[in-house]
């Protein structure tokens, strides 16, 4: 449209057909050199040119409201399309990256804890866990790298997308620690907390991707991951080094649960009044 208002005067004050030839050909430069910069200058200009080169060969006064009329319902047919029918836009389904980042965790850290018990294999269950985390958390980064480039409707969950990126960071660097060292532990009368803390974790990270997938909502403070994670962080003086790792390892990985459970809660679109926390 701002073309076509500018055609319509640029006709008027520049009669000359020589001119408008010239205008013409100033157009057609201005389109090549921003048309991948400036998109609104360079539609501008071509609908210029066109302009311009259909008054050489008859009335380019014409072609500018046949111009315009086609200009609002190609540009309504795009609208369409573009909210309800084409894309896939990532922030519609950041919650569902989200999940299956939590979920693929979750299995790594069981797989884990089973190398522990049984001793270090790399076997195809731990090798696919492993892959399938790296490869969640490096799709979580990379929907949230196609978020920015959306209309603003739809990235308004980006700050969030990205403190949780930084949290499945975190995560993954925990549970690669515990890979790296996995070992058969001999017994020891901590194996029961060990055992029990790293199922609990486990859990509580599918049950946030399930809040997640389903748009359920989420507690935002859980009283047993407190507690376990205090329990964790009292290692005794006697304890050996193997167990002592494990123990300080999951200790952080409960303490990741806290502020995961505080981004889901912003993630979930549709949040019960007076939810209360989770008591578990």
């Amino acid at each position: 449209m701002l073309g076509l208002v500018a055609g319509w005067a640029l006709f008027d004050l520049f009669p000359s057909q020589p001119i408008q030839a010239l205008f013409a050909v100033v157009a057609g430069v201005v389109f090549f050199a921003t048309r991948s910069t400036r998109y609104t200058l360079a539609t501008a200009a071509i609908t210029l040119m066109v302009l311009f080169c259909f008054n050489q060969v008859g009335d380019g006064y014409g072609l500018i409201w046949p111009r315009l009329f086609d200009t609002l319902l190609g540009s309504l047919i795009a609208a369409a399309a573009v909210f309800l029918i084409l894309p896939d836009w990532q922030g519609r389904r950041l919650n569902q990256v989200v999940a299956n980042t939590l979920s693929c965790n979750s299995d790594y850290l069981r797989q884990i804890m089973r190398q522990y018990d049984s001793g270090k294999r790399d076997d195809l269950a731990y090798r696919l866990a492993r892959r399938n985390a790296h490869n969640a958390d490096a799709a979580l980064s990379t929907t949230l790298s196609n978020m920015l480039l959306e209309p603003g409707h739809f990235r308004k969950d980006a700050e969030t997308g990205f403190r949780f990126l930084i949290l499945s960071h975190t995560l993954l660097n925990y549970l690669s620690g515990l890979g790296a060292h996995r070992e058969s532990l001999p017994d020891d009368a901590s194996d029961a907390l060990l055992e029990r803390a790293a199922q609990q974790l486990a859990t509580s990270l599918d049950d946030l991707a399930s809040a997640l997938a389903q748009n359920k909502p989420v507690a935002i403070y859980s009283e047993d991951e407190e507690a376990l994670a205090q329990q964790l962080e009292q290692t005794p003086d006697e304890m050996d080094d193997a167990h002592r790792l494990v123990q300080t390892q999951l200790g952080l990985i409960c303490r990741q649960l806290a502020p995961l459970r505080s981004m889901a809660s912003h993630l979930i679109k549709q949040q019960p009044a007076g939810q209360g926390q989770d008591s578990r």
